[in-house]
Order: structure tokens, then C-alpha cells, then sequence
């Protein structure tokens, strides 16, 4: 586990913080998910069959960019609005498992402050 990440924390707990107390603030606002070239499709498609149209701003490298400004509530098109819990999370993109790489302000499970 990173260092950065609060030491001896389960998976139990750390979904109970993001979902109960931070409510996925790494899901909502003016943020940009970094899709991979291989996750567009996928996760496009995801959104679709859940009745979320996403919106991929392909790169020039042919990864892509999610905007969540450009999406309903200004918040990932995977995040559940009631429960914040992520609609495809056993299926979620790279950087979404790769969260948080450092510590972030906000972010508790990183070792950042409430």
C-alpha cells in the first residue's frame, strides 16, 4: 500500500469514508478523468447501457479526457447521486484504481484532512 495512504485501513473502511463522509469528492466537480485509449470505448459504452451518456474528449495520443463539468450534477456520469458509490467499480478505468497516488487535500483515505 502507498505510504501515503492511511496505514492498516480496510477496504470496508475505506469505502464507508469515501461514500459516508467524503461522499466521492473525487467524483464531483470541475474534474477530469484520464481515460487510457483502450478504456474509451468501454466506458462509453458502460455509461450508455446505465442511461448516462459520457462525453470523451479523444486526445491526439487517442487516450481521452471525461470533463465532469459537462455531465449532469457536474460529477463522473459512474457515480451513483444517492448512494456515491461507483456504478461500474470492478470495471472502473486505471486511474480511477490508481486514486489517490498522493496525498489531496479533502481526501482522508490519502492522509489529506476532512
Amino acid at each position: 500500500m502507498p505510504p501515503h495512504i492511511i496505514p492498516g485501513l480496510s477496504r470496508e473502511e475505506s469505502t464507508d469514508i469515501c461514500m459516508n463522509r467524503c461522499r466521492a469528492m473525487c467524483c464531483r466537480g470541475q474534474l477530469i478523468l484520464q481515460l487510457r485509449p483502450e478504456e474509451i470505448e468501454t466506458f462509453s459504452e458502460r455509461g450508455k447501457n446505465l442511461g448516462a451518456p459520457v462525453s470523451v474528449i479523444v486526445r491526439p495520443d487517442g487516450g481521452g479526457w471525461v470533463r465532469f463539468g459537462d455531465h449532469p450534477g457536474e460529477r463522473c456520469p459512474m457515480l451513483d447521486e444517492e448512494t456515491f458509490g461507483c456504478r461500474i467499480y470492478d470495471q472502473r478505468p486505471q486511474r480511477c484504481r490508481d486514486f489517490p497516488d498522493r496525498v489531496t487535500p479533502g481526501c482522508i483515505i490519502s492522509g489529506g484532512t476532512e
